[in-house]
């Protein structure tokens, strides 16, 4: 008995944080599109994975706000990271995002959406819990 009340706290975990509106931004993960340019070189052009699209999510900034700035001769690199909870589990993002397999283009990306504008960020760690009720996302949001 005890067994059954613990399988249904879990699930109301999950269950209660989207009914709180916790959920507020948007993810998509996208993958290179396979094709390449006259040189050989990848065209730079990502598509959106299926299964893998407008998932609500929380986006947060990592546990301590970190933002760095690398300088060098010719340009400066920001970036920051920022932890992405999904709404759900979903194991096709945990076993594909590093563009391993036998059908893979390379590694994916993603888009968040934040307050109606979507950001492109590198994924950079993707881990589930272990009662495979969400799916949490480490991504750097890098520029020049």
């Amino acid at each position: 008995m005890n067994q059954n009340l613990l399988v249904y706290a879990i699930d109301y975990v999950m269950t209660a944080a989207r009914a709180s509106g916790l959920f507020s931004n948007l993810f998509t993960a996208l993958t290179p599109d396979g094709t390449f340019g006259d040189t050989g070189a990848p065209s730079g052009n990502y598509v959106a994975v299926s299964g893998l699209e407008n998932i609500a999510c929380k986006a947060a900034v990592e546990t301590a706000i970190e933002a760095t700035e690398v300088r060098a001769l010719e340009e400066i690199t920001a970036s920051e990271l920022h932890h992405v909870t999904l709404d759900a589990y979903y194991p096709a993002l945990d076993d594909g995002w590093r563009g391993e397999g036998l059908n893979a283009t390379g590694a994916w990306i993603c888009q968040v959406q934040w307050a109606g504008v979507w950001y492109r960020f590198n994924i950079i760690g993707v881990e589930s819990d272990s009662e495979t009720q969400m799916t949490r996302v480490r991504i750097k949001l890098a520029t020049v």
